[in-house]
C-alpha cells in the first residue's frame, strides 16, 4: 500500500487519519508483518490493506490506498507475530 505521495506504507509510520485523528500503522497484511500485540494467527484472514491504531478512532482497516492517509513520522519496527 502507498500514501498518496505514492511511498510506501510501512509497519511502525506514524500517520494522520484526517479529521484531526492519528494513529500507528498495527499490521501490514499484504508483507504478513504484525507490530507486537498483534499475531498473525488472531489477524491472518485479512490478506491486503493495513490496520492503523488510532487513540481516537480506535482499530481502523485501510483495504487499499487512501488519501486520507499522511505520513507523520517512520519508525522502525520489528515484527511480533509468527
Amino acid at each position: 500500500m502507498k500514501y498518496p505521495d505514492g511511498s510506501n506504507i510501512l509497519l511502525g509510520d506514524i500517520v494522520t487519519l484526517g479529521g484531526g485523528m492519528t494513529g500507528v500503522v498495527v499490521c501490514h497484511f499484504e508483507n504478513e508483518e504484525f507490530a507486537k500485540g498483534f499475531d498473525k494467527d488472531e489477524w491472518g484472514d485479512f490478506k491486503t490493506g493495513i490496520m492503523v491504531k488510532s487513540p481516537q478512532a480506535g482499530l481502523v482497516y485501510y483495504a487499499e490506498d487512501c488519501i486520507d492517509l499522511t505520513l507523520v513520522k517512520r519508525v522502525s519496527v520489528h515484527s511480533g507475530g509468527t
